[in-house]
């Protein structure tokens, strides 16, 4: 009996009598036939298609709410209206706009003489074919259409494997692509971990998957058996650094803000805070007084959104515990004891004050709204801790001169800074989005995507009059000519 290891490290029994992989490999095989007919769709084509996924996300606006609403159990409109629509939709329309200009051929500079003499040299930029789409649990809608921006506009065909973990969503997003595209075109596959696993193995010709970084080792290594590209989108711990002397009370409303959209499940979202120790005591007051304003009754306040998976609420609460074994000090907003906090969906904000640098707090991702906050003297030892930990996917500096920035920025890693704000660069459609290290690889969204999704390929042309009559029998005068482009 054969067996192969699966995406999450499992083994499969005789995989080629898996109904699953057969489905699954019947789906592609039929997007591999359409790519055969139409290897590089035109303009109007891919502009329909793309029109098409937007059209299928705003038409579908009210599905989408209700149906994220039934995976998290609670959770505000305007969250899903912001990560799981705005978000797409942005991306869609961004692609729009400049797939015309992105799909021209690029002019490069042919090599000396043979420019002078008409030789010419351009970069076309060539669809894949098939690009698989793993999409996660915390943004469910979004991270599965928001790829399709640069997919699309690359002329690939998709397949999306939206996670097993928020079914209404899978199935919402399967019904309404169904309806709008061609199974040749773009599909999606539902399934649990089985279908995920078998998902991963298939000879894509891309695969992007956003998720945690042990699952994506997983995903690696089914991906090498066919030399699959992947695209991997994994967050980390972003750090929000505040310099000293910075307005408080507006980093604070930045922190609380995001750090409460989605109950802190998000990729791009606050990890922890580094704060001077000199303004440390008041930035927790301050925080607290705005967690008190933005959400008060906080057990049963509409505007905060569910940790409903059994397994994040565990995990959230052992890191809580680890930290305050380890001496940390631990204030929790919406719940009296720190007993009960895996229990409840209504996951209180714990605000993890001081942990010692290797408690579980500070490295893993939280994902959750578990907040540390850690005091620093000066911007080097901030600087030099982050570039000792996993690199984040994302890291925010609020207040401090322009100094300052550029320190933070040359002398730290991170996929992407935003200053003075949160989230913004991942927001703003010109800019490459991704990560770096244990935060991911390969970058997609708007322009970059399109190439993500894209063979660049080299295209040359000869120069009207060839000067380079290589051919043998070689002579004296060909080594001289050689010689004397190696001197020029």
């Amino acid at each position: 009996m054969s067996s192969t290891v699966n995406a999450h490290g499992a083994v499969d029994e005789n995989p080629a009598g898996d109904p699953v992989r057969q489905m699954l490999e019947a789906r592609l095989a039929v997007q591999r036939a359409a790519v055969e007919q139409e290897p590089y769709p035109e303009l109007k084509v891919r502009r329909d298609r793309l029109q098409r996924a937007l059209d299928a996300v705003l038409s579908n606006e009210k599905r989408i709410v209700e149906a994220t609403q039934a995976d998290f159990g609670q959770r505000p409109e305007l969250s899903t209206l912001l990560a799981d629509l705005l978000y797409p939709v942005s991306a869609l329309r961004h692609a729009l706009k400049h797939v015309e200009r992105w799909m021209r051929p690029e002019k490069r500079k042919a090599d000396f003489p043979f420019n002078v003499l008409g030789a010419r040299a351009s970069v076309f930029y060539q669809p894949l074919g098939v690009v698989g789409i793993m999409a996660p649990w915390n943004l469910p809608f979004g991270l599965g259409y928001a790829p399709l921006a640069g997919v699309l506009a690359a002329g690939n065909r998709a397949m999306i494997k939206p996670s097993e973990l928020t079914p209404h969503t899978s199935a919402v997003m399967a019904q309404i692509t169904e309806a709008a595209f061609a199974p040749s075109e773009v599909t999606v596959v539902e399934g649990a971990v089985d279908v995920a696993s078998r998902f991963s193995s298939l000879p894509f010709d891309h695969l992007i998957f956003t998720g945690s970084a042990p699952v994506a080792r997983h995903v690696m290594r089914a991906a090498a058996d066919n030399l699959t590209p992947l695209t991997l989108e994994l967050g980390g711990k972003a750090p929000v650094i505040i310099a000293r002397g910075a307005d408080l009370e507006t980093a604070v409303t930045k922190v609380v803000n995001f750090k409460m959209g989605n109950a802190g499940q998000a990729c791009m979202g606050i990890d922890h805070v580094r704060v001077h120790h000199s303004d440390l005591e008041a930035f927790v007051a301050a925080l607290k007084n705005r967690m008190a304003r933005y959400f008060p009754d906080y057990a049963s306040n509409p505007d905060v959104c569910h940790v409903f998976l059994q397994s994040q609420r565990q995990r959230l609460a052992g890191l809580v515990e680890d930290a305050a074994q380890r001496g940390a000090r631990i204030e929790l907003i919406g719940a009296d004891s720190t007993g009960q906090l895996a229990s409840e969906p209504m996951f209180p904000m714990v605000l993890v004050i001081d942990p010692p640098l290797d408690a579980g707090v500070m490295r893993e991702e939280i994902f959750g709204p578990v907040l540390p906050v850690v005091a620093y003297d000066t911007l080097e030892e901030v600087a030099s801790q982050v570039r000792a930990g996993q690199r984040p996917l994302a890291l925010y500096f609020l207040g401090g001169n322009k100094e300052q920035q550029e320190y933070i920025l040359r002398n730290t890693w991170a996929g992407g800074v935003t200053f003075d704000d949160i989230m913004l660069h991942a927001l703003t459609q010109d800019l490459p989005f991704g990560g770096v290290g244990e935060s991911g690889m390969g970058r997609y969204g708007g322009h970059a995507g399109f190439k993500t999704f894209s063979n660049a390929k080299s295209v040359a042309h000869p120069p009207r009059i060839n000067i380079m009559k290589m051919e043998p029998p070689y002579t004296a005068k060909m080594v001289s000519t050689i010689r004397g482009l190696l001197k020029s």
